[in-house]
């Protein structure tokens, strides 16, 4: 199939161990299976030497850029820098820890030709019974509070062009990783369809869990959550 442009955003805090590894994947990928490609590396505040590991990537690859915070604003501010920066037609979001390989992309691309939007969740992630629940409860309250009636686990394949024209950036007031899915609703909203996918995860090198799967995280969503379902009730009275 003919590859649609594709921006790979890669959000990063203090990734130096993993980074390397992530971009010689990402860039190995790019170089095998797509035509037109860029790697935007957003750094949101790092204070080791992720900044530099990058640089040097883009001095030898001029399709690797850095885009960088000054200081730690979170997943959603990351996003929004990497798409008003995108040059391309699609972009994906991907942790720069690796925990999703570049390769799991080509999972998820032939999709496009079913939907304009594909999402996926994750095959191979067992959960213990606490995280289990949690997860489930979570999507309940975010299914009643707003709505949410699709799955998102990993990454996903949006149209830049209806991310920053037809929604417009500024209207998204998620700066965690709900702005993933206040985007997504609102653009289902508009009418864009969505296919499903299966890709798979892998743990983070330093073994440490997720870093969004802590109590102040989950609160500081849940406040989102019930911003954006007052936003869309003042929208949509």
């Amino acid at each position: 199939m003919n590859t649609p442009s594709l921006s790979l955003i890669y959000l990063c805090l203090n990734e130096q161990q993993a980074l390397a590894r992530t971009l010689d994947e990402a860039l190995a990928f790019c170089e095998s299976a797509l035509g037109d490609w860029e790697i935007l590396v957003v750094d949101d505040g790092s204070t080791d030497q992720s900044a530099d590991i990058v640089r040097a990537y883009a001095a030898r690859e001029p399709r690797v850029r850095l885009l960088q915070h000054a200081r730690n604003l979170g997943m959603g501010a990351g996003l929004k820098t990497g798409i008003a920066a995108s040059q391309k037609d699609y972009f994906c979001m991907l942790a720069a820890d690796g925990q999703i390989p570049a390769a799991e992309l080509a999972k998820m691309l032939p999709l496009l030709t079913h939907a304009p939007i594909v999402l996926s969740t994750y095959g191979n992630r067992p959960n213990n019974a606490v995280r289990t629940l949690i997860s489930r409860s979570f999507r309940l309250f975010m299914r009643a509070a707003v709505g949410i009636d699709f799955a998102l686990e990993g990454t996903y394949l949006f149209p830049v062009a209806v991310a920053r024209d037809r929604i417009g950036l500024q209207v998204i007031g998620s700066n965690t990783f709900f702005f993933s899915f206040e985007l997504l609703i609102r653009a289902k909203r508009l009418g864009f369809a969505t296919a499903d996918s299966v890709i798979a995860s892998r743990p983070r090198l330093d073994g440490n869990g997720s870093r969004v799967a802590n109590l102040k995280q989950i609160k500081m969503v849940a406040n989102e959550v019930m911003k954006l379902r007052a936003r869309l009730a003042a929208e949509h009275p």
